[in-house]
């Protein structure tokens, strides 16, 4: 009886302090979740922000994907909010296709050649730029970026990092030993050639073999100088098959190029050499010793092709110059190439804007701009965040061109490039004289 009686005190004892820790409210105290864990309500913790995410899809793999995800790291860090995914395919064109037909589309990619991203535009499968990101381009390059990035009429496209082709290489020592200085004119370029004919070296390295694709270092030749000796609308008539080969247009740039190519002192080895020698062999010989020659013609991508010690330090070694207007009626454009940044129809949301503008204003090339080896067409940019002397250069000139087009035979029908790599050839080794050489091209683009 004692047991029971002291359990009934105990429970009456529970209850009252109970009823005490009520206070007014009648209502019986609950214990949440939140008080078990000993963390305050969820209420009162702060709410998790969801990033949004935009995927990019583009060719850049190995080290370009590095950099360009650098270059993303920027941008995220600025918005944490938004989360870039990149995805970097060698395969891109055949990609692109299969997830446009399969409506899976990124909401942005990367074409690295104009023509597929004017087809998707004229199929109505892109969205045109908006005005946001147009105040940027005005603001941050140069209209001939804008009229690149134009297709039916309307702007789609916007550009990053680019290169640009039509420099001329010289061995930095050796031209300035001699007093030489880069020619601001086509025909200060020619006299150069006859005072560096007198000298015994010959004025030029030159070579276009290259296996199936020889021939093609020649088409840039003849695209720069059409961009020098023609309008704009003419060069995109000569491009689309409109204005022919055999035209007075275009066998004048040959002649141009046969100034050069068809004297037997301009190029080291002669004539006959030229679609012999191999493209990445033909740079060589500017820092043979002694040199072959004084001067070299190809794309910013031949410092690869020099030698390690000559890479160490290029700035020392190596000096390089765009080539010269020819006609002083025609402003003298670039032949320029670069990825296309497009949005897929329906995907342009507020984040994938944002990301777009972004890539547009010259805080987003500062990261790749320092790491070396890629150029910026934007405005305003501080040259210093180059590496090399000779990178500051080419920025400065592309920054600036006031015209430019993208790699004509690239751009062409498959069946023109190909002829056209074979008629030049064709013509510089004499198997074909020039008149000959220029139908047979035309005729294969029928």
């Amino acid at each position: 009886m004692r047991r029971i009686h002291l359990l009934l005190t105990a429970l009456l004892v529970a209850s009252l302090t109970l009823a005490a820790c009520g206070g007014k409210n009648d209502k019986p105290a609950t214990t949440s979740d939140a008080d078990k864990n000993n963390t305050p309500p969820a209420a009162t913790q702060p709410a998790k922000t969801e990033k949004k995410t935009v995927t990019v899809l583009g060719q850049f793999t190995g080290p370009e994907e590095s950099q360009f995800n650098q270059t993303i790291a920027d941008f995220e860090k600025a918005n944490p909010d938004i989360d870039v995914v990149y995805t970097g395919a060698n395969d891109f064109a055949t990609l692109i296709e299969v997830k446009v037909q399969g409506n899976d589309t990124p909401d942005i990619a990367m074409f690295p050649q104009p023509g597929g991203a004017a087809r998707m535009a004229k199929e109505g499968k892109l969205a045109p730029l908006w005005p946001e990101v147009l105040a940027n381009i005005d603001k941050n390059y140069e209209k001939v970026w804008k009229e690149l990035g134009t297709f039916e009429g309307k702007p789609y496209g916007l550009f990053h990092r680019v290169n640009a082709k039509g420099w001329i290489w010289y061995n930095k020592p050796a031209f300035e030993k001699a007093g030489y200085k880069a020619p601001t004119t086509w025909d200060e370029l020619m006299k150069l050639v006859e005072t560096m004919k007198s000298t015994g070296t010959a004025p030029f390295c030159e070579g276009i073999g290259a296996g199936d694709a020889t021939g093609w270092k020649g088409t840039d030749w003849i695209e720069s100088i059409m961009l020098r000796t023609q309008s704009p609308a003419n060069y995109d008539k000569w491009v689309a098959g409109e204005l022919k080969f055999s035209s007075p247009e275009v066998k004048n740039a040959f002649n141009k190029l046969g100034q050069i190519w068809l004297d037997p002192k301009a190029v080291y080895g002669g004539q006959k050499t030229i679609a012999t020698v191999a493209v990445a062999d033909s740079a060589k010989g500017l820092h043979a010793n002694p040199p072959q020659c004084w001067l070299h013609f190809q794309g910013s991508f031949v410092t690869s092709f020099f030698t390690e010690n000559v890479q160490k330090e290029l700035d020392k070694n190596v000096g390089v110059f765009i080539m010269p207007p020819i006609d002083p009626k025609v402003e003298p454009g670039l032949a320029v190439g670069g990825d296309v940044f497009v949005t897929f129809k329906g995907k342009d949301r507020p984040e994938v804007k944002k990301f777009m503008e972004w890539l547009t204003t010259v805080d987003s090339t500062v990261t790749w701009a320092k790491q070396g080896g890629s150029l910026f067409p934007h405005k305003g940019q501080d040259l210093n965040n180059y590496k090399t002397e000779i990178e500051r250069t080419m920025a400065k000139t592309i920054t600036t061109a006031k015209a430019a087009r993208f790699d004509g035979s690239d751009a062409m029908k498959a069946e023109l490039n190909r002829a056209f790599w074979v008629g030049i050839t064709n013509w510089v080794s004499g198997t074909s004289n020039l008149d000959t050489a220029l139908k047979e091209i035309d005729a294969a683009g029928k």
